[in-house]
């Protein structure tokens, strides 16, 4: 008994004394930690789609061929440093598995997404937030619709799909805001990326040939982005955006021996708040980047359409903190707009699904693909072929999207 008294007074004797410190430290003075040099302005982060698909690829002679696999379809390491508040970089690094290697078919690669220097040269007038990306940088569109549409982890945005274009090039760019930044914008549109007051913009001057591809020509394509918020203060979340993109193909014409024509008209309608988005696209263009799409009796680029709908709602369900969201697509495209090849040349694809968001990015997506392709429609990227007869694909895809 003696024992455990003296055992309860040493204890509390213990407790006393860690309160008497805690106290004595929550009045002493702050500690100040020194930041090194190389580690001020700097930000580290990663972003990763680990993916499960299960489904079938649709072959000539309306075939199939199946598959059942897991996957790392993408893995970005990025890192950004400030140098001073007008000059940066930002380094990002795409990991992703080679399947047309025949030396080491299947393994990771590693290459360069973004490799550029930041510069903000300020606001000028109602031109606000400009910055400028000198080097392999973002091209005008696709960043400005993937922070609409946030299921890239899906897939891709419906005019990469089709195979226009990429979301990275080489060259120089400028981009900023009209009119200031939107207030409480994580708040009224449930999205602080591109957050002009009346819209933002975005114009370049890049080699064209995409980040995945080398320069064979020497010619330089213009691309550019113009939106605006035509009811701002009534309905922030409103944009109207226009895409434009003047050049040439990457890769000559061995009918004409000349680079063909690559010109992109694309409008989209969007509408974003917290609980629901939805957007409206049409898109045109004269060819595309690499320049494979072309009338193989004349060398000149094909005319191509297409259009795309988008539609997300995050469900209201308190118990979760309404973090579940039921969303959908539609994408019709059509290489051979004018039947220069073959009619019927066109494709339609669906997408519906689930997707439940862990934790500020971190999801998990379930979804079905489908795509169904006109009698005469060569694929995805590629033009038509008389009599190809491709079958369906279908697929059922479970990802988990890491953001840190």
């Amino acid at each position: 008994m003696l024992q455990t008294k003296k055992f309860s007074v040493f204890i509390l004797f213990t407790i006393f004394l860690s309160v008497l410190g805690l106290s004595r430290i929550s009045k002493a003075e702050p500690v100040t930690i020194d930041i090194p040099d190389a580690l001020k302005g700097l930000k580290v982060s990663t972003e990763a789609y680990i993916d499960y698909s299960n489904g079938q690829t649709g072959q000539p002679g309306n075939k199939e061929t199946s598959y059942n696999k897991f996957a790392l379809t993408r893995g970005y390491l990025t890192v950004e440093k400030e140098a001073l508040p007008w000059l940066g970089a930002r380094v990002t690094m795409d990991i992703y598995q080679d399947s047309k290697s025949t030396s080491d078919s299947g393994s990771f690669q590693e290459r360069m997404k973004y490799y550029y220097a930041v510069v903000k040269p300020g606001d000028s007038g109602f031109l606000t937030n400009m910055k400028s990306e000198i080097g392999q940088g973002h091209t005008p569109w696709l960043d400005f619709e993937e922070h609409i549409n946030p299921y890239r982890c899906q897939g891709t945005m419906a005019i990469e799909r089709a195979g226009v274009f990429a979301s990275a090039d080489t060259g120089v760019s400028l981009q900023g805001n009209f009119g200031g930044q939107l207030e409480n914008a994580k708040e009224t549109v449930g999205n602080t990326h591109y957050d002009g007051k009346y819209g933002s913009w975005h114009i370049g001057v890049y080699n064209g040939s995409g980040y995945h591809a080398t320069e064979d020509n020497n010619n330089k394509v213009v691309e550019y982005r113009l939106t605006v918020r035509p009811v701002a203060e009534v309905l922030p979340g409103l944009q109207l955006s226009y895409n434009g993109l003047v050049g040439e193909g990457n890769a000559k014409s061995t009918v004409n021996n000349e680079y063909p024509d690559y010109v992109v008209n694309q409008g989209m309608l969007s509408f974003q708040n917290p609980i629901v988005i939805l957007t409206g696209q049409y898109f045109m263009t004269k060819g595309n980047a690499s320049g494979s799409w072309v009338n193989p009796a004349t060398g000149d680029a094909l005319k191509t359409a297409g259009y795309s709908f988008f539609a997300n709602v995050r469900l209201p369900i308190p118990a979760i903190e309404n973090k579940l969201s039921v969303f959908g697509r539609f994408d019709h495209f059509n290489i051979d707009d004018d039947d220069k090849i073959a009619d019927d040349g066109a494709y339609d694809l669906y997408i519906g699904g689930l997707a439940y968001d862990v934790y500020k990015g971190n999801l998990v997506l379930v979804s079905y693909e489908g795509t169904s392709y006109d009698k005469n429609a060569g694929g995805k990227g590629k033009a038509p072929v008389a009599g190809n007869n491709l079958g369906d694909d279908q697929k059922v895809q479970v990802v988990w999207q890491i953001k840190l």
